[in-house]
């Protein structure tokens, strides 16, 4: 029995819904456009009953998913999510959830009690000529004529691999979830790259800084940085006074761990580290003579490698998991041991757990408290910041010492959100740095710390590429050494797309100092 028109409409109208979060990038002529495009193309899995309802299910979850994302980042669900996804615990899922904006926690229930109406109808109608006449065959096989003249045409115009059809047909939804996860596919397979280091090691050993430390941040807002011009609580007392300290206000590449530290390592994205074989300041260290500790204190599934566990892994001499999201004091006696270490040269990274998930969950109870639970987790590392300087300057007085810090990303902090969260925002992007160097470096070199300092710390001018940049010019290396396809850090950053004074006018600016 032929479908009517207005039945098959009404089947067509209902399968539309399920392709609604396309729209959660933005309301246009083009969006929904894309939407009808996109229902229509997978209109097949609507027709053929062994696919119907696999299909609706994965539909309806990776809407939820995608409101989810959207309630964070603003913006689709993509490959840092998967690899995020990945990597991240129990526990931290548990913090992530607790942590969901209102609005998102109330679109989700919409959607969800939405698609138990679709479901229902999928269910009850499935057998219906709305779904199984002639004319939805006929639409179905019109989808797929689509589907082989796309193929055929982008064959005949060029050899199709995978990574370039998912490239074109990302805007298709939900394809956009194909694409994320082929390009994390894409990290991961090509995870053990050896990287390309330069020849010779570093010709000038007079250069070379003995004791370098690296504290790789978490979830900090240069926001809320006091030294940065935050003037609601004193969150960087403790490095007010000391001496040799340079701090400035740069921008995050990312919103998110996986999107962003990998930036901080080797100046570039995973995807790009990967296809570019390119060294992080870790390797480059171990190249030029340096002894490598790499001391984590970061919460991760350890089933399996990924870019980041990865990195810090492979050219560390002596890689200690010290911590699994404790609070970061247990990087200290770590520290102190490494310090003591014989190795006229050492490099020392200590990846902390900052200020992430819930910032009050990330200090003990006899850190300075003040009256914001995210201020008193920024003192608290301001705080170890401080006594690690200290330990650094005493433990070799006669040697040259430097120590980096920089923050992943932000978080979004009041009044953008009831609390600090992860998201987008203005705070998310603006992320603190922070240089110290004890006389004898700078006697040395007194550009050292050149790359942060700025006249006004409200700018920002540069992005966290900033920290292996300076890394590896104490290690005695050019900043060739890094990846040719690396950015340097006077060009900065494009957010989204757009320069980034476009781009910060999009968001949430209401945090301030």
């Amino acid at each position: 029995m032929p479908a009517r028109p207005a039945s098959l409409l009404a089947a067509f109208a209902v399968w539309t819904i399920l392709f609604l979060p396309s729209m959660l990038a933005g309301a246009s002529p083009r969006a929904v456009f894309l939407l009808l495009l996109s229902a229509l193309l997978f209109w097949p899995l609507a027709v053929w009953r062994p696919l119907r309802i696999v299909s609706v299910l994965f539909l309806v979850i990776l809407g939820a998913a995608n409101i989810v994302h959207d309630g964070f980042f603003g913006y689709l669900i993509d490959e840092f999510f998967i690899a995020s996804s990945l990597r991240t615990t129990s526990s931290e899922t548990r913090e992530f959830l607790t942590s969901l904006p209102m609005g998102t926690m109330v679109w989700c229930a919409v959607w969800l009690l939405l698609c138990a109406g679709i479901v229902r109808f999928m269910l009850r109608k499935g057998n219906e000529p709305n779904l199984q006449g002639r004319a939805s065959q006929r639409l179905a096989i019109a989808a797929l004529l689509v589907w082989a003249g796309f193929l055929g045409y982008s064959h005949w115009t060029g050899p199709l691999d995978t990574t370039t059809a998912l490239r074109k047909l990302h805007i298709v939804y939900p394809l956009h979830i194909a694409n994320a996860g082929w390009r994390q596919y894409q990290i991961t397979d090509a995870l053990l790259y050896t990287p390309l280091l330069p020849e010779p090691t570093p010709p000038s050993p007079q250069s070379q800084v003995d004791t370098v430390v690296v504290v790789l941040g978490e979830s900090a807002s240069a926001h809320r940085w006091s030294l940065l011009g935050y003037q609601q609580a004193p969150t960087n007392a403790s490095l007010q006074d000391i001496p040799g300290l340079q701090v400035a206000r740069v921008l995050a590449n990312g919103l998110n761990t996986a999107a962003a530290l990998p930036y901080v390592l080797t100046g570039l994205s995973a995807l790009d580290s990967v296809t570019h074989q390119a060294p992080s300041f870790i390797d480059l260290a171990q190249h030029a003579g340096y002894k490598t500790i790499v001391l984590n204190n970061s919460r991760y599934l350890r089933t399996g490698e990924d870019f980041l566990t990865h990195a810090l892994r492979r050219s560390a001499n002596v890689y200690l998991k010290v911590g699994d999201g404790d609070y970061d004091e247990v990087l200290t006696p770590a520290l102190q041991t490494a310090l003591q270490d014989p190795a006229p040269r050492k490099l020392i990274v200590l990846h902390t757990y900052g200020s992430h998930v819930t910032a009050a969950s990330r200090y003990p109870k006899t850190a300075h408290q003040l009256a914001d639970s995210y201020d008193t987790s920024i003192r608290y590392t301001s705080d170890l910041l401080a006594q690690w300087i200290r330990m650094l300057d005493t433990s070799s007085p006669q040697q040259s010492a430097l120590l980096l810090y920089a923050s992943d990303h932000g978080v979004v902090v009041p009044p953008c959100s009831g609390s600090s969260r992860s998201g987008g925002s203005l705070s998310s992007y603006e992320i603190p740095a922070l240089a110290w160097a004890n006389p004898v470096s700078l006697a040395q070199n007194a550009q050292l710390l050149t790359p942060l300092r700025q006249q006004d710390p409200a700018q920002v001018h540069i992005s966290n590429t900033v920290i292996p940049e300076m890394a590896i010019q104490a290690l005695g290396y050019s900043l060739q050494a890094l990846s040719p396809t690396h950015r340097p850090r006077q060009v900065l950053l494009d957010a989204e797309g757009h320069p980034w004074e476009h781009s910060k006018a999009q968001l949430c600016q209401g945090q301030g100092t």
